[in-house]
This record gives structure tokens, sequence and C-alpha cells, in this order.
């Protein structure tokens, strides 16, 4: 899986040919560091302006598509023009795009439900935070102790299990995050084809991402003919055939983004 910046002369001759690009970007661990709390990851400002100079132009439709909910990542980001994809596509608005998936919505309730009971269940384990998203929620526990993991994962499965087995409701694993969704058949590949049908202007398609939630969303792009890279270290399980090993360096591609 070759470095994204070590073939990048391949890649902006592919960049310079499209019509138009769809630059799609997760958000934590991605456009930014992961941080042990949700509410500490804040866009680095030279990332805001690279993506500010990006939208501005004509040669990118730029959006960020996250686990956060849209509310949340739209206002961390902040920048006019964006699509905004949040609860991994669930919700979407962008330009000319106001999207929600009726199915979720009508299971906000049971999220509602879910969140209560895993709040009380995993109240006395320190470093856990459980994030009500609407559509979904998440459960964090990057600051948790160590001996304390395997009782947060357990507390968390036998809270969940009821919903998981009466077909309500579906559970992903990311970094340190476990989370619950409605259990329909929409991830982030869904989202990407979606915006795809929506600005087929863009003949090129570009999604960067860190987590396992990603992974559906770069074997569509891929297929699409498309370029999708991994925010992480090299032999990484992934589908993605282009990777940069951190945010940082997806800083200096958004850089060299705005020079073409």
């Amino acid at each position: 899986m070759p470095h994204l910046l070590h073939v990048w002369s391949n890649v902006s001759q592919r960049l310079l040919r499209a019509s138009q690009v769809l630059l799609l970007f997760d958000y934590d661990g991605t456009l930014t560091p992961l941080a042990p709390d949700p509410e500490q990851a804040d866009l680095p400002p030279q990332v805001r302006d690279h993506l500010t100079a990006l939208v501005s132009g004509d040669r990118y439709i730029a959006g960020v598509i996250s686990g956060r909910s849209l509310k949340d990542v739209a206002a961390r980001v902040g920048i006019p023009g964006m699509i905004y994809a949040g609860n991994h596509g669930l919700e979407i608005q962008g330009p000319g795009l106001d999207f929600v998936h009726q199915e979720a919505m009508e299971q906000t309730g049971t999220q509602a439900q879910v969140g209560g009971e895993l709040q009380r269940a995993l109240a006395g384990i320190p470093g856990v935070i459980v994030e009500p998203k609407g559509l979904t929620l998440s459960v964090h526990y990057r600051s948790t102790p160590v001996d304390q993991v395997k009782a947060v994962e357990e507390a968390f499965a036998r809270v969940t299990a009821p919903y998981v087995e009466s077909g309500a409701v579906r559970i992903t694993y990311g970094k340190k995050v476990l989370e619950v969704r409605p259990n329909l058949p929409w991830d982030k590949g869904k989202a990407i084809a979606l915006l795809q049908e929506t600005y087929p202007q863009a003949s090129l398609t570009c999604f960067f991402g860190d987590d396992r939630t990603d992974e559906d969303g770069f074997k569509v792009v891929q297929e699409s003919g498309g370029i999708a890279v991994l925010v992480g270290p090299a032999r990484q399980p992934t589908v993605a055939l282009h990777r940069v090993d951190s945010p940082g360096e997806v800083d200096q591609v958004l850089g060299l983004l705005a020079q073409l």
C-alpha cells in the first residue's frame, strides 16, 4: 500500500484530469488527532484555512463524514459551502442537499432508552463517556484505566444484547469507542454513494479515514474509480489502496491540493 505523498506525482495527475473532485474526510483521527475526550478534538487552524481555500475554488466539492452528530461536526468545522454528514451519513446537509434517514428518525426513542441504560450501567467506571447523538450513540473509553476496559465492554454487551437480539439496533466498533446504531442497511459507503449521485459533476471521489467505520466508504470510493486513503500506520488491515501516517500528513495533502 503506497504512501500517498510518495506517489503524489501520479495522484496529482488524476486529480488534474478530473472535471471536479468530491473530496471527503472523516473528522476524528483524520482531520484532527484523536483526543481522550471528544470535546477536546478541535480542528487545527491551518487545516481550517486549507479547507476554506479548497471550498472557495471550483475544483473541489469538499465534505466531512463523521460519526459525530451533524450539528456537532458542522459547528466544529464551521466552513460555509461544505458538505456535513453526521451519524455516519444518516443525516447530511450540503449545497442543494438536506437528507435525514427517515427510518433512523423513527428509532430515536430506542436510542434514548439504550443511552439511559448505558449511563446507569457505566456510571461507576472512570474515564467512560456516553455520548447520545440523536440517531446513534457512542461509548468512549480512551481514558479508562486498562484494568477497567473489560468491565466497560462487558457492561456494554449486557445492556445492548436484548436490543441486538430483537433486531432493533446493531453495534459497531472503533478505536476505544463502541457505537449503537439503528439496525438499518446504511453506512459511510451508502452516504458516499448518495453524495456521488447528488454531485455527478465530480468525476473523481477521494476519501480519507482512519477507523473501521470508514472501510465501507473506502470500498465504494475505489469501486467507483476513486482514491481511498487510510490515515494510520503501514500494515494496518484495510481495503484502502493508499495511506498517510497521521492527521498532520492529511494537512500536508490539503496544502498540496490547494496548489493544484
